[in-house]
């Protein structure tokens, strides 16, 4: 089934072809559960909004617009349970910042290591529709086209969300001090 395009592979799916709803799931399993890991922060979390993910594009794969690319189609299911699961989140509760870093290579350095921290801990402090462009963008590394279509906006909104972000990312970089 690897060697199908989303299109095929989905109207095999809508057909009740177990094989391409399992290649669907492992061509994008890992891109949702990132995207959802740099929105919710919580490994845990970004796992079931993945699962969640699949559940609902699978439910509803009947109202899939083939006129859109079906990974778009699914970043937008991915990004709006990512979002309802901030939502869902008891007021006052707080990332912590000692989460596992679940990233390979024990060889980083410990200043890398600390820049990264920095970024995501400036990352979450943007708004969830901040951080989605933000992940968007930089880690899923979407053109604005394919970013407007899944979060269903205007293209101009997205850059000027986009333009938004990096100034508020820009002023919680340059008030962070590294620990001596």
């Amino acid at each position: 089934m690897t060697e199908y395009d989303d299109a095929t592979l989905v109207k095999h799916c809508q057909r009740g072809n177990r094989d391409a709803c399992a290649e669907l799931v492992t061509r994008y399993q890992k891109p949702v559960f990132n995207a959802a890991l740099r929105l919710l922060h919580n490994a845990e979390d970004a796992r079931d909004a993945a699962q969640s993910t699949f559940l609902k594009a699978f439910e509803h794969l009947a109202d899939y617009d083939s006129s859109f690319k079906f990974y778009s189609w699914l970043y937008r299911i991915a990004i709006n349970e990512s979002l309802n699961a901030l939502k869902a989140r008891k007021p006052g509760m707080e990332i912590s910042g000692n989460e596992p870093d679940e990233t390979p290579g024990p060889d980083r350095s410990a200043e890398a290591s600390e820049a990264r921290r920095a970024i995501e801990d400036a990352l979450m402090h943007l708004t969830p529709e901040l951080r989605a462009v933000v992940v968007l963008r930089h880690t899923m590394q979407l053109s604005y086209q394919e970013m407007a279509e899944i979060l269903a906006l205007p293209e101009k909104t997205v850059k000027s969300r986009l333009y938004s972000a990096r100034q508020l990312l820009r002023e919680q970089l340059l008030a962070f001090e590294p620990a001596a």
